[in-house]
This record gives C-alpha cells, sequence and structure tokens, in this order.
C-alpha cells in the first residue's frame, strides 16, 4: 500500500510543486484564480488546531476563544529529512530551526504582528513548509473559529470578520472544507455546516470531521452519523471521520497522541460498525490526501488556463501602451532592424541542415513523411491485386454489355476507376499537406517560445506575438495554396485519363505481351506463366501479372488499363507534390514570412506606431501592466504554458492547429487501409 500511495504522489508532486511557486506570486494579487486547498474551518474551540498538530506534526497555539486570528497555510510535504521552513514573498524560504526555536510562540508572535494585539481577524497569510517523512503531501488552510459573540476585547463585528473570511477560502471551488465540530455537539447547531453548505450544497467536496471522540454521548449516533446510513442523519458525498486527539492540557507527544487515538478504538464499540476508513487521524490523513491529489490534477489545467487568459488580457492591454521612440521615421527604421533579426536569428535557425547528424533537419523530416505517404499510395496500388477488385471490375463491366463493340473497353468504366483512384490520392494527400505544415508550425512556434535571442529586448518581445501571427498566416495561407494547386491537378486528372508519356503505352504493350505468350499453343500444356525477368519492372508488376491469369479478357484488359495508369500518374504526382512542399515547407518559408513582415507596415499604416510609440500619459499605466505581465508569464512558465496573441481574425480551410488531435495523419491512414491478402 505504502509503494502504490509513493507512487501516486510522486505522479503529483511536480504538479503541486508547480502550484506551490505560483501560489506566493498570486496570493498577495487579487487575480482570482482558484487554488486547491484544504480549508478547515469550525467554531471557536471546535478542536480545529489539535486536529492541524496531528495533521502537520506540528505544535499549534490552541486554547479557548479565537486562538487563530488569520489564516495559517501549512504545506505538508513528504520529504526524506523533517525541515520547516516559513514562506515569504516571491517563495523565499526561512528554515526554523526546531531545536532552538518554539514553533507554537513564533506563530503566535507572527500572528501578533499581522493582526496586532487586539483580537481583530486579519486576511494576511502565514505560511509555513513542513517536510517530513511521515507526512502525505497535503495543503492545508487553518481559518478563525467561528465567534457568535464579542467576548472582552473583541471587535463587535467579530462574528462577520470570521465568517466573512471563511466564505472567501470555501468559495473557490478549488477547496475541499473540513467541517471540524466536537462528538458533544448537536450537529444541526454547527455553523460551519450552514457555510459549507452555501458553497457546496450537494456536499461533494466537504467532509465532517468529528473531533472528541471520547465525549460523544451517544455511540449509537456517532455510528450513524459515520456510516450515514439513516436518511434522518446529515449526508456529505465524501462522508465523516472521527478522531481523538490530546487536549490543550495534555503534555504528550503527538506520536503518543496517534498511538493513544488508535488504542482508544481499538476498545470502541464503533470501530467493529464502521470501519477504519472512517476512525483515527490516519485515516483522515489518507482521504485527504488522496482527495487533494485529486483536487490538483482537476485544477491544475484550468488554472493554467485562466492564467493564460489573464496574460492575453494583460498583451492586449500592453499592445496600446508602446515603447519610446521619437518620430515616426524612427519607429519605422527600428521596425524593420527588429524584423530583420527576428527572421536571421529565429526563422532561420530553424531550417539550418544539420551539419553533426544530431539534430534532425526539416528536409529530413518531410522525406520521412513522403516515404510513408509513398507507402500508402502503394498499399492503394495492392488492392488493384485482390479478389474483390477484379469481382468489382467484372461487374461494372457486366453492366456496360451490349453499349459498344466487344472489343473496345468501356471508356465511362475506366473512367469511374480512375477517378476513385484518384480520390484516394487526395485523401493521403490532404492529409500528406496538413501533416507537413502542422510539422513546420509547431517548429518555429517551439523555437518561438524557447528562444533566448530576444528575451531581453523588450522592443522585439512586443513584436514577437505579432511575428508568430504572422508566420502563422503565412503558413496557413501557404497551406491553403498548396492545397488548391494540388488539388487543381486532381481535378484535371479527372477531366479524362490522358498522357503523352510512352509509360503508359509501354506498360500495356507488355501486359498484352505476355498474355500472348500465356495463352499461345505452346504455353497452353505448360499452364504455367512464362516470367522473364525483362517482362516486368518491380514486384508490381509481378503481381500484377499473376492477378490477372484466369480471368475474363475484358477485365483482364480493363484492370492493367487501370493499374498502368495509375502508375504513370502516381509517378508524376507524387513527385511533383513531393518538390512542391519542400518548396513551401523548407525552402520557401522564411524569405515568404520575411516579405509579409515587410509589407506588414505597408498594409497596417498604424501597426508600427502602435507597437513603437508611447504616450507620456501612459508610462504609469504601461509600467503596472508590464509588471503584472511579467508575473503572469513568470507563472505561466512555471506551469508549463505559452501564450499567443492573435493579429486578425482569420479562417482557412484545413487551417492548421497543433493542439487538435482529431486530424487525420498519414499513420493513422495506413492504419486504416485493409492489406491485401498475400
Amino acid at each position: 500500500m505504502d509503494s502504490f500511495v509513493d507512487a501516486y504522489d510522486e505522479k503529483v508532486r511536480p504538479l503541486m510543486d508547480k502550484i506551490d511557486q505560483i501560489r506566493t506570486l498570486l496570493s498577495s494579487n487579487n487575480d482570482g484564480v482558484n487554488f486547491p486547498n484544504v480549508v478547515v474551518v469550525g467554531d471557536q474551540s471546535s478542536g480545529k488546531s489539535t486536529l492541524l498538530e496531528s495533521l502537520s506534526l506540528v505544535e499549534l497555539p490552541k486554547g479557548s476563544g479565537i486562538v487563530t486570528r488569520c489564516p495559517l497555510v501549512l504545506r505538508l510535504r513528504k520529504s526524506i529529512q523533517r525541515k520547516v521552513y516559513r514562506l515569504h514573498d516571491d517563495n523565499k524560504k526561512e528554515l526554523l530551526d526546531e531545536n532552538e526555536l518554539n514553533i507554537l510562540k513564533y506563530i503566535e508572535e507572527e500572528t501578533k504582528e499581522l493582526a496586532g494585539n487586539n483580537k481583530n481577524v486579519v486576511e494576511t497569510l502565514i505560511e509555513l513548509l513542513v517536510e517530513d517523512p511521515n507526512l502525505r503531501d497535503l495543503t492545508v488552510v487553518d481559518l478563525p473559529g467561528i465567534a457568535r459573540n464579542p467576548i472582552g476585547d473583541q471587535p463587535k463585528n467579530i462574528h462577520e470578520q470570521t465568517t466573512n473570511l471563511i466564505r472567501k477560502f470555501i468559495s473557490q471551488e478549488g477547496s475541499v472544507i473540513l467541517c471540524v465540530f466536537p462528538a458533544n455537539v448537536d450537529i444541526a447547531t454547527v455553523e460551519s455546516f450552514t457555510l459549507a453548505r452555501e458553497y457546496d450544497p450537494d456536499g461533494i467536496r466537504t467532509i465532517g470531521v468529528i473531533t472528541k471522540s471520547d465525549l460523544a454521548p451517544n455511540q449509537d449516533a456517532l455510528a450513524q452519523q459515520l456510516l450515514m446510513n439513516k436518511p434522518d442523519v446529515f449526508q456529505l458525498t465524501l462522508g465523516f471521520i472521527a478522531v481523538r486527539n490530546r487536549t490543550t492540557d495534555e503534555k504528550i507527544s503527538l506520536t503518543d497522541a496517534h498511538k493513544r487515538e488508535k488504542e482508544f478504538f481499538n476498545n470502541h464499540p464503533v470501530s467493529s460498525i464502521v470501519g477504519w476508513h472512517c476512525l483515527g487521524i490516519n485515516a483522515l490523513i489518507n482521504r485527504l490526501a488522496d482527495l487533494y491529489s485529486d483536487r490538483v490534477k482537476e485544477i491544475f489545467p484550468k488554472m493554467r488556463n485562466e492564467i493564460r487568459m489573464k496574460l492575453k488580457d494583460i498583451r492586449e492591454q500592453l499592445s496600446k501602451f508602446p515603447p519610446d521612440l521619437d518620430t515616426p521615421s524612427a519607429r519605422l527604421a527600428k521596425y524593420h532592424e527588429l524584423m530583420e533579426f527576428y527572421v536571421e536569428n529565429v526563422l532561420k535557425v530553424c531550417f539550418s541542415p544539420s551539419s553533426d547528424g544530431q539534430i534532425t533537419s526539416m528536409s529530413n523530416t518531410l522525406h520521412i513523411k513522403f516515404e510513408k505517404y509513398t507507402d500508402i499510395i502503394r498499399q492503394y496500388t495492392g488492392e488493384l491485386f485482390t479478389d474483390k477488385y477484379r469481382i468489382k471490375v467484372s461487374t461494372a463491366i457486366s453492366a456496360c454489355i451490349g453499349e459498344q463493340l466487344p472489343n473496345f473497353l468501356p471508356h465511362p468504366v475506366l473512367k469511374r476507376l480512375i477517378c476513385e483512384k484518384l480520390d484516394q490520392l487526395w485523401t493521403a494527400t490532404d492529409i500528406l499537406i496538413n501533416e507537413c505544415f502542422r510539422i513546420v508550425l509547431k517548429l518555429l512556434m517551439d523555437n518561438n517560445n524557447n528562444s533566448n535571442q530576444y528575451k531581453d529586448d523588450i522592443l522585439l518581445m512586443k513584436l514577437v506575438p505579432a511575428f508568430r501571427d504572422i508566420v502563422d498566416l503565412y503558413l496557413n495561407e501557404k497551406n491553403q495554396i498548396i492545397h488548391n494547386q494540388l488539388h487543381e491537378m486532381i481535378r484535371l486528372e479527372k477531366q479524362d485519363p490522358y498522357t503523352i508519356d510512352s509509360f503508359y503505352n509501354n506498360k500495356i504493350e507488355r501486359f498484352r505481351n505476355y498474355l500472348t505468350k500465356l495463352n499461345s499453343k505452346n504455353n497452353v500444356e505448360q499452364k504455367k506463366p512464362l516470367l522473364l525477368e525483362k517482362e516486368y519492372d518491380d514486384d508490381d508488376d509481378e503481381l500484377m501479372f499473376k492477378s490477372i491469369l484466369n480471368v475474363d479478357q475484358a477485365v483482364q484488359e480493363m484492370i492493367y488499363s487501370v493499374y498502368s495508369y495509375w502508375r504513370l500518374l502516381t509517378k508524376r504526382f507524387m513527385d511533383y507534390t513531393a518538390l512542391t512542399l519542400r518548396a513551401a515547407c523548407d525552402f520557401d518559408v522564411c524569405a515568404g514570412v520575411q516579405e509579409r513582415l515587410r509589407h506588414l507596415p505597408i498594409e497596417q499604416c498604424d501597426f508600427v506606431d502602435s507597437h513603437l510609440a508611447e504616450d507620456v500619459f501612459t508610462k504609469t499605466k504601461r509600467k503596472q501592466l508590464q509588471q503584472t505581465k511579467e508575473r503572469l508569464e513568470k507563472i505561466d512558465a512555471i506551469l508549463g504554458g505559452h501564450s499567443t496573441t492573435t493579429l486578425a481574425n482569420h479562417t482557412f480551410i484545413g487551417s492548421i492547429s497543433m493542439e487538435d488531435n482529431s486530424f487525420m495523419t498519414l499513420d493513422k491512414l495506413a492504419q486504416s487501409i485493409t492489406p491485401p491478402p498475400s
């Protein structure tokens, strides 16, 4: 079980670490991003702090009244050695020496510094990172207990202060709500459940924790609440867990408290009814850790998308606050300088040939795709050698008997059969085009995101998103042009089978000579093909010879006519396709993008000014946005994402996307083709 838990935690740990890194960057800013948390809520003196002690293995302030006056965030992480850190802004960690420092007193002093000496409640966080071999990965937030009536020097609105703070944390969808209440209190009077139901009416992210189980007045009622097997007891999807922690007055270690709790439930009648998954601090820890891990995996992609959307919005706002260049001519000159640098140092490096064989060149990558494309066309060719195809041809010819002289091939049938093969050819070609352009786009976008050539140049950084859009736009337009160009060739092929290439006639003549020899009187007795090496050019010719031996002459002539013309048209079409795509996806890309970027200031007269000019009245706002942008970019980088902006809205047939896995690929197409019988 431990090895399974460790393996599971290790898979989720990288996500937790990323969330921990960005938590400080966002916590002091109103970014509205939901974090996965376990939020501990309950009335005053409900046993929250002692429960947190058992979870975190850190001694915490506790006692009567409001002891917790600011949110205490405990990031619990399994580690080889025990260490406790105080976390400050910008993810700075301060190691707390437990041998020299009383953690309990430290938290009390930090609370006074943040919340003052009065009894007010504040929203400022105290964050501790606890690493220990006996912990599971978890982040818990201890909130001030709900105070219904002010006592002593507590503010008059203390109830409003505590409940508002609780609402702020439990309203976040990523939070698991831990409602803590003692066993000797009627659950119907527990206000924390009322608050939880405001934001979790179905109880799908709320766990009830029953503390002080030794004080339960009715053991049957305790068992029924844990089992939730009666309609008149409180129902929660995540259920209830009963614990027995040490009291404020008990001077025993946390380890001894855990042992005593286990002994307590061993001797308790409820253990024979509900099982250990509902009893004890270990059951709670494991349930919370599993829930927290699931919550992290669920929340992480949403969090990343929220950051991307916010970053996109900030970048759009920043585009209105260009840097300082005094005159339009100066801005235009700077634009061309930056544009040339971008093409030479960011784009062209993507298409450099491999000098040492360690990096695959674009030409080599495309060649691999062309080979796959060729294999698929050969599979289409192989269909001509099957019984299924011979039956299809025979049926088509039979349907035309009587329409023309018997010694002529029915031209409509020939044309239809060739057009069907052309449809197959276009299917593979269409997929090849899209795959090649997706490869180029991914290469350029990845290099844009990872390049260090412009990271320190603020002006170029402002232009790069627009440059990326131009690259995207150019490749989509080029994709459409190549589609149209090659599809037009298919259309011309479909009009009527025609060629002036002697390849077709030579192939037909070779088949006829072979069949003549086969049917000659000298070969009647042999009943086997007279295959001479010079009578076929390759394996496909041999397969064609063998496949039409015992069929009607009209079917023979139709099949080898279709085959001969198919070999001709694929030969000329595939070479042209490969040459066209090599130019469009390799040799012409940089020059084409460069030309588009040169014309951009002409096509959009205000483009350069809008990106490179600066208004003195916008400096302060621009600085604020720039700081926010840098912060969000840092967060986005931590989360492993990237954002792009769009220069304009363009729609293209078959436009390229790197994220859509629904695209047909050559590999998928090859798998879908049923191979002919050997």
